[in-house]
């Protein structure tokens, strides 16, 4: 008998642990899955204080061109040189496909495919463009997550 309660008592152990991961990582995709609404939402508004709070303090970024840019002041740098460039350009679309997301720990990393249209504010001519992203996210104390490193090439 004492064989049997053993056995069940490792299996409810073990079932706890595997229910108490599943719902850590559904929680933490979740999580991920703001953040990917927040990026969304800032971009068309040209928020580049809400596009700064989405990256790690240490966060790097690799651009498909140019140099690779460390650090928030880096990263607020080339925020402004972008919306500066497209002023005369509304945000009409953008969209992120990522094709796997996988938390592990502390960390986790996302990649897919990325598109988006920008429509001209002088003639209504439309600007597309794609590509392919890979980032990796690192949790924060309160649960959300930031982007600590990006990369993407430009199709």
């Amino acid at each position: 008998m004492s064989n049997l309660l053993y056995v069940l008592l490792i299996s409810a152990v073990i079932f706890c642990t595997c229910v108490e991961n599943k719902n850590s990582e559904d929680l933490a995709l979740q999580a991920i899955q703001e953040l990917h609404a927040k990026d969304k939402v800032a971009s068309f508004q040209g928020d580049i204080r809400t596009l700064l709070s989405l990256f790690a303090e240490d966060g790097i970024v690799i651009p498909a061109e140019g140099e690779i840019i460390r650090g928030k002041e880096g990263l607020k740098k080339m925020l402004e040189k972008n919306f500066k460039d497209q002023k005369d350009y509304t945000l009409i679309e953008y969209k992120h496909d990522f094709k796997e997301i996988k938390v592990m720990g502390e960390y986790a990393y996302e990649w897919g495919l990325y598109s988006g249209a920008y429509k001209s504010k002088k003639n209504d001519k439309i600007l597309t463009g794609s590509g392919k992203l890979m980032r990796i996210l690192k949790r924060q104390k309160d649960g959300s997550w930031k982007i600590s490193r990006s990369i993407w090439t430009v199709d």
